[in-house]
């Protein structure tokens, strides 16, 4: 009888020790991989380029969720709880999806703004050529003159930027390019009427 109650004993403590480990959490090394790969998946230049703060926001959330992963890790057993760990690698996962999707509702806003930019392009710094063209001449309006020839130069070569930048899918300098070119060239047309009317004011 006392060894069939030892027997006994014994399998009712290894099932004990069997539920005893079974109920120790383990960090959840799927979850981990998944989400590292969907932050990595979203660090491309696009998105780096488009929606920085975004990606920026997915890694942040990783690094929170591996510290408290660390912390849990560094715990006694039966004591770690991986759930605020797991909430938060949910969290990272969706915003890496959500960097992804911003960065590509942005690229496609900045291109359409520089695509509209480039096409007005041409007419304004054609503008400018012709109001400078008829910019009041002398003496004391040679240093003003020789600067905006230079800006119309500065212009034409942001223009041609601009469009190079569209070809090569890098919208983001491209709307840069254009937007410089675009004032300079205004700026000389505003600067040539100012001269003008400044004459008119003198007669």
């Amino acid at each position: 009888m006392k060894k069939v109650s030892l027997r006994l004993g014994v399998v009712v403590v290894l099932s004990l020790m069997a539920l005893w480990l079974a109920g120790c959490a383990s960090a959840p090394k799927e979850e981990i991989d998944a989400t590292r790969a969907a932050v990595t998946a979203a660090q491309t230049d696009d998105v780096r380029t488009y929606a920085p703060e975004s990606v920026s926001e997915a890694e942040g959330t990783l690094n929170k969720a591996m510290a408290e992963i660390q912390t849990q890790d560094d715990k006694f057993a039966l004591s770690r709880d991986y759930k605020a760990a797991s909430d938060l690698l949910k969290q990272a996962k969706d915003q890496a999806a959500k960097a992804a999707a911003d960065a590509a509702a942005n690229k496609a806003k900045v291109k359409a703004e520089a695509e509209a930019l480039i096409a007005g392009l041409t007419p304004t710094i054609d503008e400018a050529k012709k109001a400078l063209a008829t910019a009041p001449k002398g003496k004391d309006t040679k240093a003003e003159l020789e600067a905006m020839q230079n800006d119309l130069k500065s212009a034409e070569e942001s223009s041609a930027a601009a469009t190079q930048a569209m070809s090569q899918e890098k919208y983001q300098d491209a709307l840069g390019q254009a937007k410089t070119a675009k004032e300079k060239a205004d700026a000389i047309i505003e600067q040539v009427k100012a001269a003008k009317e400044k004459i008119r004011g003198r007669k």
